[in-house]
């Protein structure tokens, strides 16, 4: 089970204190993602009526069976598309794309430390938002949202039911499972854990002018507790069905954090360039400095407990 520490919380706080180019292309992204599930069934793509058995395909009325068909093909073709990700940008969809992802990250902003009510209720109300948006989308597959307010009273109370239901169940993955989902009981993150991903993007290291501090601000803010300095050496023991001794890169959501843990830690120094960044790289992972280009080491930032 992956440790979540108390530092990783106090570390993404002061982050957010400063607006960074992430969050709006993890927006971006989280768009992406819920407008294509929305898009399928609400354009009449494929769906399933199980209200009024008004079943479409391809835009026209369907027979269950081949309804249900094309809601199947609709499923595997969202595998398909992250596993042609992989080929080019490794686990670039679980860290700026994926659903179950921004649960989690939505989720532990009710964590940090220093919260006040006000600040509470936010994070609340976001992740509650994120929650009913994602459950409204996987709905939409299965019935006729009409059915929501045009309904008989048994199927009003059904629907709801099964909404508030699916909304409870997202919120709660994200406040009590979390990124351990990720690293140990995703089944595309199997498949990334067996399959090594392009090694020309990603989280690389280069730090030929001896600009990293060693605070290992990187190391403890990782949500799945990798080493994004060293991604490229094997892992020791994973949870769930990850499998042990693949690279780290394997295992890499590719998410950011611990770049723009870097980025902070060297802005409060008044160091450049950034030695850990994310995108195309050519060249091995790791650049370390030279050993006689290092500066004394930084005082480390240590895992709590």
């Amino acid at each position: 089970m992956v440790e979540r520490t108390d530092l990783r919380l106090k570390i993404l706080r002061l982050l957010r204190r400063q607006p960074h180019r992430y969050d709006r292309r993890r927006l971006l992204g989280m768009g992406v993602s819920l407008g294509v599930l929305f898009a399928v069934p609400l354009l009449g793509l494929a769906r399933v009526d199980l209200w009024r058995g008004r079943h479409l395909l391809l835009g026209a009325p369907a027979p269950f069976k081949h309804a249900l068909a094309g809601v199947i093909v609709g499923i595997a073709a969202t595998y398909v598309a992250t596993f042609l990700v992989n080929l080019a940008g490794g686990r670039l969809f679980c860290g700026w794309g994926c659903p179950v992802g921004q649960l989690s990250r939505f989720a532990e902003a009710l964590d940090g430390p220093g919260l006040s009510r006000r600040q509470r209720l936010a994070a609340h109300l976001r992740g509650g938002s994120f929650s009913a948006a994602l459950s409204l989308s996987i709905l939409a597959w299965w019935v006729d949202l009409r059915v929501l307010w045009q309904g008989s009273p048994a199927a009003l109370a059904s629907a709801w039911g099964v909404l508030a239901g699916a909304v409870a169940l997202a919120w709660a993955h994200g406040r009590f499972w979390r990124w351990d989902f990720c690293a140990g009981a995703c089944p595309i993150g199997l498949y990334y854990s067996l399959v090594s991903p392009a090694r020309w993007f990603g989280v690389h290291f280069r730090d030929q002018l001896a600009t990293c501090l060693d605070c290992d601000a990187c190391d403890n803010v990782c949500p799945v507790g990798l080493a994004p300095r060293s991604l490229m050496d094997p892992t020791g023991p994973r949870p769930g069905l990850a499998v042990d001794g693949a690279p780290g890169r394997n295992h890499c959501l590719e998410c950011g954090d611990c770049v723009r843990a870097c980025e902070w830690m060297i802005a409060r120094r008044g160091r450049e360039p950034v030695p850990l960044r994310l995108g195309f790289f050519a060249g091995p992972q790791r650049l370390p400095a030279p050993p006689e280009a290092r500066p004394a080491p930084q005082p480390a930032l240590r895992k709590a407990g």
